[in-house]
């Protein structure tokens, strides 16, 4: 059965001498990545030596990657792992690649896009839809996932930059 892969993190830099990496996970409160045996960095599979939670996300040691050197030319690859690999999420959680393709809508019905993908901004996780708006996840009000859509709170002046480029 072919992986369905899920991005998790990045690399943030090599740790040490003997080539582990860390990984700054994109959920800072995530622990699922501690049982993952393989990981995926630029489309090539890395088998999991062994992971560590640390203070900064997850120190990796992968097989192959046996000095600093190899670890220092990994920095800044998005890391992505198998999504059997990783816990399911709770019954009232999904994981946000899941949003791609729902309908973002306001309280008062107005349709504003569909979510095309996902974007981080420092802190800030952002949903982008169709036509380059982006929205913070932490303006998600309600997630509809029977129904494929996503009710948010919307503030003065969000939207409209995009819509007179529309125009």
């Amino acid at each position: 059965m072919e992986a369905t892969l899920l991005a998790v993190g990045r690399v943030a830099r090599a740790h040490g001498i003997r080539g582990r990496v860390l990984v700054a996970p994109y959920n800072g409160d995530s622990t699922g990545l501690v049982q993952v045996r393989r990981l995926w960095l630029s489309g090539k599979e890395y088998a999991v030596a062994r992971t560590e939670r640390v203070n900064l996300g997850y120190l990796v040691a992968l097989k192959g990657i046996d000095d600093r050197n190899a670890a220092e030319a990994l920095r800044g690859q998005e890391v992505e792992v198998d999504r059997r690999e990783l816990p399911p999420p709770e019954e009232d959680e999904m994981y946000a690649v899941d949003l791609i393709g729902f309908t973002v809508e306001g309280k008062d019905g107005k349709v504003h896009g569909v979510v095309e993908d996902l974007e981080e901004a420092g802190p800030l996780d952002l949903l982008k839809l169709r036509g380059g708006a982006l929205v913070p996840l932490g303006l998600v009000q309600e997630v509809m996932s029977e129904a494929r859509r996503i009710i948010i709170e919307v503030p003065e002046g969000l939207f409209e930059m995009f819509e007179s480029k529309e125009k």
